[in-house]
C-alpha cells in the first residue's frame, strides 16, 4: 500500500473534488486528447457526506482549501471482487487503514474540531485506490477556523505518513512499495505516472512533439525493463539517445536522480529508481515487529504536540491512539458491500407484505437519520458562533424600521393616529365597483370574520358626514337613512368611570366592530372616526354614532332590539357604565395613547 497526495489543492469548479472522485463518467487526457472513460465498477462512497463537505470547501476563504489523499493498494494487497462484494475481513482491513490516517492527518486534534471528510474508492482499474478528501482547515476551542494543512511540504511529514505506510503493510501483510525489493526501475512524478498508466490501459504511445515529458517517462520505463537497461551505466547509455531526440539535457540530481531541463520550461522533470542506482541494494534485515509501531508512534506524538502547541495555546490534550488495538477494532463502519454487488433478498414466501413494510419502514428511519445527523452537525456548528454582531445588527435594523414606521403613522387630524393606522391595516382587500373603480370603503361581512373583528376606516373627507362621503363618491345620490322624531333614544357612556386601563380610540373602534358584527352577523357595515374624534357604524339604511362626549345616537331601519344590543355590547367591551336619556355632550374625552 501507498500513500500518495494530489497536488491540486484548489479549484474554481464547486463540484470539484467530489465530481472527479465519485462520478461514473469523467473526461480524461489519454495520449494527446480528451476522451470520456467510463468506470466500471462505479466508484463507491465510504464514509462522509460530499455535498457537506463541498459546502465547507466552498465557505473557506482561504487560497488553498482541500486536500486529497489515495491510498493505493497492489493486486495481490485486495482481491476487488472481493472487497466490492462486502468480505468482512476485506473490508475491516480497509476501514482500519482510512481509521488510522486520519489519525495520522490530524494528530492531536480532538475530533470536535477537525474538518468533515468524505472517503470514496475506485476499483476499475482492477486495484483498489481509496480517495480522501478533507477540506484545509481546523477549529480552535474559541470557534475560529484556521487554515491547516494535513501533508506540509516538510521532510517530517513525509516521513509520519511513511512511518504510518510501513505499519499497516506490516500490520496486515501488505505489499511494501518502499522495500528495496519492490522500488520500481523508473519512477516520475505522480501525476506523469497516473498519465502513463491511463495511456497503457487504452494501449496510446507517447510523442516527443506534443508531449515530450510524456515520451520520455514511457521511454525510460521501456529501457529499464530491458535487460540491458538495469543498472544505470548500461540505463544511461541507451537513454541519452532518446533524450537526445529532443530538446532537453540531462542534469544530475539529487542522490541517484537524474533531471530533464529545458531552456524553456521552469519546471524540471525528476526521474528516480533503482536502475538510477550507482551502487547495488543489498537487501537488509527484516525490522522488528516493533519498529514500524515505535516510528508511527514517535512521529505522531511530534505532529501532535506541534499541533496542541500551534491551534490551541497547549490547551488540546489528546490521547495518542493505540495502533494495533485500532488496527483490529477501528471505530470507522463501512457499507456492507458495493452498490452494485449487493445480493437479492429472496421474497419469503410467507409474510410478504408485513416484509415489505418493515423495510419500507426502515428506509424512511434510515433518511430521518441522516437527516437528523446532518441537522445535528449543522447545529454544533451554528452553536459556537459569536451571536454578538448579529445582535448588534438586529438592534439597528429594528431603530430604523420603528423610525420608519412611526414617521408613517403621524396622520392628521386623527386622535390616536398610530394605534388608528395599526387598526386600518387589518381592514382587508378593498372591493371594486362595476367599473373596476377601487371603492374606498372597507366593507365587512360575517362569512369573511366570523369572530366580528372590526377595524376602523378614515372618510374620504373627515369633515363630511358619512353619506356625504358617498355622494361625493357618485356611489350614493341620495341619503338612505331617514331620521325623525322617532328615532332610537339616547344613551350616555359615561366617560368619567374608573376604568382597568385607559381609553384609546383604537379600544373603541374594536369594540364597535366586535359588537356590531355579533348583533347584526348578516348585515354590510362601515366604520369611520370624523375629525372632531366621533364615531360611527353605518349599515345600507342605519347607523349608530357616539359623539367625541361617548353620546351614543341610532337612526334609520334599525330595530329598538338591535339598537339595545348594541347598547349592551360596547359597556361590555368598554367597561363603562351607562346613563339613559338625551344628553348633550359637554365634555371631550381625552383618549390615551
Amino acid at each position: 500500500m501507498l500513500i500518495g497526495w494530489s497536488p491540486h489543492q484548489a479549484s474554481d469548479d464547486p463540484r470539484q473534488p467530489a465530481a472527479y472522485l465519485l462520478d461514473t463518467t469523467v473526461s480524461k487526457t489519454i495520449g494527446a486528447q480528451r476522451e470520456w472513460e467510463v468506470r466500471t465498477p462505479a466508484p463507491e462512497l465510504l464514509c462522509g457526506h460530499p455535498s457537506v463537505v463541498q459546502s465547507a470547501i466552498a465557505a473557506l476563504r482561504f487560497q488553498r482549501t482541500t486536500r486529497t489523499a489515495t491510498l493505493s493498494f497492489d493486486r495481490s494487497d485486495i482481491d476487488v471482487a472481493r472487497f466490492n462484494a462486502g468480505e468482512a475481513k476485506v473490508r475491516r482491513s480497509i476501514a482500519a487503514a482510512i481509521d488510522l490516517f486520519l489519525e495520522a492527518a490530524f494528530a492531536g486534534v480532538p475530533v470536535a474540531c477537525r474538518p468533515p471528510v468524505f472517503v470514496g474508492t475506485h476499483t476499475h482499474t482492477g486495484s483498489l485506490e481509496v480517495n480522501i478528501v478533507m477540506p484545509r482547515f481546523v477549529r480552535t476551542e474559541t470557534g475560529k477556523l484556521r487554515s491547516y494543512n494535513p501533508h506540509p511540504p516538510m521532510r517530517g511529514s513525509q516521513n509520519a505518513f511513511d512511518a504510518l505506510g510501513d505499519f499497516l503493510n506490516a500490520e496486515f501483510d501488505w505489499a511494501n512499495p518502499r522495500a528495496p525489493e519492490r522500488a520500481l526501475a523508473i519512477k516520475g512524478p505522480d501525476w506523469a505516472e497516473k498519465r502513463v498508466a491511463a495511456a497503457e490501459r487504452h494501449g496510446v504511445k507517447f510523442t516527443s512533439d506534443a508531449t515530450p515529458k510524456l515520451f520520455l517517462l514511457q521511454a525510460a520505463k521501456m529501457i529499464a525493463a530491458s535487460r540491458h537497461g538495469q543498472k544505470r551505466s548500461g540505463f544511461l547509455s541507451i537513454f541519452r539517445d532518446v533524450v537526445a531526440a529532443t530538446k532537453y539535457h540531462i542534469r544530475p540530481g539529487p542522490g541517484d536522480a537524474i533531471i530533464l531541463v529545458l531552456e524553456t520550461d521552469p519546471h524540471p522533470f525528476i526521474l528516480r529508481g533503482a536502475s538510477l542506482c550507482r551502487t547495488e541494494v543489498i537487501p537488509s534485515e527484516p525490522a522488528p515487529p516493533s519498529l514500524p509501531e515505535s516510528l508511527l508512534s514517535e512521529n505522531w506524538q511530534r505532529r501532535a504536540s506541534w499541533n496542541a502547541s500551534e491551534y490551541s495555546n497547549d490547551i488540546w490534550a489528546e490521547p495518542e491512539p493505540e495502533w494495533v488495538h485500532r488496527g483490529k477494532s477501528p471505530r470507522l463502519v463501512l457499507p456492507s458491500c458495493h452498490p452494485d454487488c449487493s445480493k437479492p433478498v429472496a421474497r419469503p414466501r410467507r409474510f410478504a407484505r408485513l416484509a415489505d413494510r418493515l423495510a419500507a419502514g426502515l428506509r424512511h428511519l434510515r433518511a430521518r437519520v441522516s437527516r437528523m445527523a446532518a441537522e445535528h452537525m449543522i447545529s454544533t456548528c451554528l452553536s459556537i458562533i459569536d451571536l454578538a454582531p448579529f445582535g448588534k445588527i438586529k438592534n439597528k435594523l429594528e431603530t430604523i424600521n420603528h423610525d420608519i414606521t412611526d414617521s408613517k403613522s403621524e396622520e392628521p387630524g386623527g386622535v390616536d393616529g398610530g394605534a388608528l393606522r395599526a387598526a386600518l391595516s387589518r381592514s382587508g382587500k378593498r372591493s371594486r365597483n362595476r367599473y373596476g373603480v377601487q371603492d374606498p370603503r372597507p366593507h365587512r361581512r360575517n362569512d369573511s370574520n366570523p369572530n366580528g373583528d372590526g377595524t376602523a376606516h378614515r372618510s374620504a373627507c373627515p369633515s363630511r358626514s358619512h353619506d356625504q362621503n358617498r355622494a361625493a363618491a357618485g356611489t350614493e345620490t341620495t341619503d338612505p337613512v331617514r331620521r325623525s322624531g322617532s328615532d332610537l333614544p339616547r344613551y350616555l357612556l359615561d366617560p368619567g368611570a374608573a376604568l382597568a386601563r385607559p381609553l384609546r380610540a383604537v379600544d373603541v373602534l374594536r369594540a364597535m366592530s366586535v359588537t356590531v358584527g355579533r348583533v347584526l352577523p348578516t348585515s354590510k357595515f362601515d366604520i369611520s372616526m370624523d375629525h372632531q374624534g366621533g364615531f360611527k357604524v353605518a349599515g345600507p339604511d342605519w347607523e349608530i354614532a357616539i359623539s367625541r362626549g361617548m353620546e351614543v345616537s341610532g337612526a334609520g331601519k334599525l330595530s329598538a332590539r338591535s339598537y339595545h344590543l348594541f347598547i349592551d355590547g360596547m359597556v361590555g367591551q368598554l367597561g363603562t357604565p351607562l346613563v339613559e336619556g338625551a344628553f348633550p355632550a359637554k365634555e371631550d374625552v381625552d383618549y390615551a395613547p
